[in-house]
């Protein structure tokens, strides 16, 4: 007899949109121990190009690794072990769970080429900088100003300096400034068109903002602000679905990619998967039906593995199935709202299967 794992998510099925192959990848991010996708011995660094559906493999006997994937279908998804037991069952990257959009797309693979670049003065500077983080695109102006909004609106009516600095030509010698603050916005004299990095301080010299600004003229100014508003846009989106992501880091990889002109290059043996042979003496993987996705009405969801008297072990509240998870005995319920669930099998005499895991939406 084939054990049947189900686990309860209500009503009636919707239709999933499932996402056809595009070459749509994600991104590693915060990456603690050694990483590999299986079939490789490639080392997964911050910032690498993961294809969907590609099993992530922790150092072999080791515990304490973590990694957290940014999908552009919005979803982030934390993977970690503390034993070399949970470490060795390895990860499955979940496939996409809805089509992702142009946008998603040009900008994880921004993320992803902008991430192999070395940028250590800026990259030391926003480490040391103890100001708030923005990101900002405005139009230069004809005496050579920019009116910014965003955090600066927050800031206090008064006299504040500024250092900037060009990341567009790396030889420059900082500028120094000063402005007044009264009403919305803060105007700032930029030298030229191009990418800056601004650090605001107040009349007690305190750090208050540091600024990535992307100084424009006319004609430009129009295409990349929109394009700006739509990145900003998604990530609030995502980021409203799926606490954590990494919005200043994506937003500056974004800006400085389109303001220096760094075009994203992927090959195909970077998206794609290792090929993988399942041996026997490994549980087979849970697989989920209905299929993740978005539904239209609460959805119920089961468990099935297919390795004769396997026992599944679950997590709905995003964290790993370790060996005390709850074990799968009924349908898993999707009720109104979003479930992402994690789960393992383990059977006698065979070795864990790896964990999966799949995203359930409902009304989106």
């Amino acid at each position: 007899m084939h054990f049947l794992a189900v686990v309860p998510l209500l009503a009636a099925r919707g239709t999933t949109r499932e996402s056809k192959p595009n070459n749509s990848f994600g991104v590693a991010w915060r990456v603690i121990g050694t990483w590999h996708i299986a079939g490789s011995a490639k080392v997964i660094s911050d910032g690498n190009a993961v294809a969907p559906g590609s099993l992530l493999e922790p150092r072999e006997g080791a515990g304490n690794h973590s990694i957290t994937l940014l999908l552009p279908d919005g979803q982030r998804v934390l993977y970690e072990c503390f034993t070399p037991r949970d470490c060795g069952r390895g990860f499955r990257v979940p496939l996409l769970y809805r089509t992702p959009t142009s946008t998603a797309l040009d900008l994880i693979a921004r993320v992803e080429t902008e991430s192999k670049r070395a940028y250590p003065r800026t990259r030391k500077q926003e480490e040391d900088s103890s100001a708030a983080r923005d990101e900002a695109v405005a139009l230069i102006g004809s005496s050579s100003r920019v009116e910014v909004a965003g955090l600066a609106a927050a800031l206090s009516d008064g006299t504040y300096s500024y250092v900037i600095q060009s990341l567009s030509h790396s030889h420059s010698k900082p500028g120094r400034g000063n402005f007044e603050k009264h009403g919305r916005s803060i105007s700032l004299s930029v030298p030229s068109e191009g990418l800056f990095d601004v650090l605001i301080y107040d009349s007690m010299n305190t750090q208050r903002i540091h600024l990535m600004l992307a100084a424009i003229r006319e004609p430009r100014a129009v295409r990349i602000f929109r394009a700006f508003q739509d990145v900003e846009a998604l990530l609030k989106d995502w980021n409203e679905d799926y606490q954590g992501w990494p919005i200043h880091e994506f937003r500056r990889n974004y800006l400085r990619s389109v303001m220096l002109g760094i075009e994203p290059r992927l090959t195909h043996s970077t998206l794609s998967p290792a090929r993988e042979t399942r041996a026997a003496d490994v549980t087979c993987e849970p697989q989920f039906d209905p299929k993740p996705g978005v539904f239209k009405t609460d959805t119920e969801v089961t468990l099935n593995c297919a390795t004769e008297g396997a026992i599944v072990h679950y997590t709905v509240d995003g964290s790993q199935p370790l060996d005390g998870a709850p074990v799968y005995s009924a349908p898993i319920v999707v009720k109104g709202t979003a479930l992402m669930i994690k789960a393992f099998a383990t059977a006698s005499g065979k070795k864990d299967s790896p964990v999966v895991t799949g995203i359930f939406r409902i009304g989106e």
